[in-house]
């Protein structure tokens, strides 16, 4: 049976599982898309063996046999990308050839048979915890870019799954910074703890992008993968095979020394200060002084200074510590809230950055290691 279906759908749906499509490999076959019509519905998969992505589109029949074949994406998508979105295009398949007809004219692709393209891995038969894509995607855009990029330290390039009775600790580092956003209404008891791969999470954001943040995903978590699932896509990724750091170990419980920071107006200070930073190091000190906060950069090189003083409510004796800039840009772009809590113990121990207010549904926690004054 061969189908009709709009320009339009067929573009977003290769789109969905494009970005697991390896540009190079040793099994050439992954370099493809797998087309997988069942009567009404068109399975769209793509692989790179670490991950398997794949989305259904729904199609109007017609006769002659079903479109079944493995072919590579970028072809067909630019293609595709040439028409109108509602164009409604017939395809074909004779052979391992795709032929597609509109009202302008014909077009053939050569592909491979379809049982050359890996398996779709089964749905573990497991009880899974269930969350909206709000929650899913605010929960890797705000610890993801926390995550390691050195593969010598694989452990630390995935987000940490910690399971627990009464919630959920999704967790990133890279010794540098951690983040630990904590969501009490997620959680499953007796659930493994998962260290999944950054990469793998941020291909399934692609590829739900555009379905309503209402809808709901759910993970089965299993031994050696997570499974996740929507009826319009579905993901399974291979976990990182490791122990996590002892995150909790390494949080300090009540630094002494607090201060309240309005986050835009710190923000402009770092954007404005960090032009006459040290290229090299990006160094940037912070004296509490009073309810006084002075930031200081300095680039001895280049001759350059800056210093700024902004209000605070600070409460301890007077206090520095110097943190990278660069760094802190990143935290207070992820903190989400108009005000932060800057908790401290030493200049030389990590910081606790904290959004205040916290959101109802979750706590989120920043902590710095700072730079030797």
């Amino acid at each position: 049976m061969a189908f009709q279906v709009r320009a339009e759908v067929l573009r977003e749906a290769i789109a969905r599982v494009l970005p697991l499509v390896p540009s190079r490999s040793l099994y050439p076959i992954t370099q493809n898309i797998l087309l997988y019509q069942q009567v009404e519905d068109m399975e769209v998969r793509a692989t790179d063996l670490e991950m398997s992505l794949r989305t259904w589109v729904r199609v109007l029949p017609e006769e002659g046999d079903a479109v079944r074949l493995a072919l590579p994406p970028k072809v067909l998508l630019d293609l595709l990308k040439g028409f109108a979105g509602d164009e409604v295009l017939t395809f074909r398949q004779k052979d391992y050839t795709l032929q597609v007809s509109s009202h302008y004219g014909h077009y053939e692709f050569s592909g491979f048979a379809p049982e050359e393209f890996p398996a779709f891995p089964a749905r573990p038969e497991k009880e899974g915890v269930s969350f909206p894509f709000s929650r899913f995607t605010q929960v890797v855009e705000r610890t993801a870019f926390a995550a390691s990029h050195e593969e010598t330290r694989p452990v630390m390039t995935g987000l940490y799954f910690d399971f627990e009775e009464t919630q959920t600790n999704f967790v990133a580092t890279d010794s540098h910074v951690l983040v630990l956003v904590t969501v009490p209404d997620l959680r499953l008891a007796g659930a493994p703890k998962l260290i999944i791969p950054v990469k793998a999470l941020k291909a399934f954001q692609q590829a739900i992008k555009g379905l309503p943040e209402s809808d709901e995903l759910t993970l089965y978590p299993s031994e050696g993968q997570a499974f996740f699932h929507h009826p319009l896509v579905e993901m399974v990724c291979r976990l990182i095979d490791g122990q996590y750091p002892s995150y909790k170990a390494v949080i300090p419980p009540n630094p002494p020394y607090v201060a309240r920071l309005n986050t835009e107006t710190f923000q402009r200070t770092l954007k404005r200060l960090s032009v006459l930073a040290n290229k090299k190091m990006g160094l940037i000190r912070l004296e509490f002084v009073g309810n006084v906060l002075t930031a200081r950069v300095e680039d001895t090189e280049g001759g350059l200074r800056g210093e700024e003083h902004l209000p605070c409510e600070y409460e301890g004796p007077d206090f520095q510590i110097a943190f990278r800039s660069t760094i802190l840009e990143e935290v207070l772009e992820h903190l989400y809230a108009p005000h932060f809590l800057l908790r401290m113990e030493a200049p030389g121990r990590a910081a606790r950055f904290e959004p205040d207010p916290q959101s109802p549904h979750e706590e989120a926690l920043f902590l710095v290691m700072p730079m030797m004054l």
